[in-house]
């Protein structure tokens, strides 16, 4: 187990599925085919090598845009502490939200057809307080995820909880 620099253990990471960012990268992908294709048709016509070489160009910074997505949907984790929760978003602009570990009261996983085949899904967590401000969407394994969660509802004292529900 990992280490902050404030000497408090890492129990668990859950990382951000690249499946939150499809819609960029079909539109990236079907622009960079187009071009492709547009390179191809113009690179054989002897007055448009320039267009096409152009073309291909435009192509490559599409497949960059897409390489970029998905290395930055990488990036994007939760990690629990034993006394904080921690999510980083980002690959150049990094982004960094603390939040205190308070007791999670009901987990439950909310899955599509797709984040069935896919294995993604948005975990929605129950926690005493105000609410909770970390995004669980598009969580890869969102099951795996729920049952560490679970373990962790398990640890606490529930008689506790049930009482302050319960008045």
């Amino acid at each position: 187990m990992q280490t902050n620099s404030s000497d408090n253990k890492l129990l668990y990471v859950a990382k951000k599925s690249a499946w939150a960012h499809r819609y960029r990268m079909l539109f990236s992908i079907i622009l960079a085919a187009l071009f492709i294709v547009f390179g191809i048709a113009f690179i054989t016509t002897p007055d448009g090598v320039g267009l096409g070489v152009a073309a291909f160009v435009i192509a490559l910074i599409f497949v960059l845009v897409i390489v970029l997505t998905v290395v930055e949907a990488s990036r994007n984790e939760i990690r629990i502490y034993e006394k904080c929760i921690v999510t980083r978003k980002g690959l150049i602009n990094v982004r960094e939200t603390r939040a205190v570990l308070t007791p999670v009261v009901g987990v439950s996983v909310e899955q599509s057809f797709n984040g069935r085949i896919y294995n993604y899904g948005n975990v929605v967590i129950d926690k005493m307080g105000k609410g909770w401000d970390i995004d669980c969407t598009y969580i890869k394994k969102p099951e795996q995820f729920k049952n560490f969660l679970q373990s962790l509802m398990d640890k606490n004292d529930t008689s506790n909880i049930t009482m302050v529900m319960g008045n």
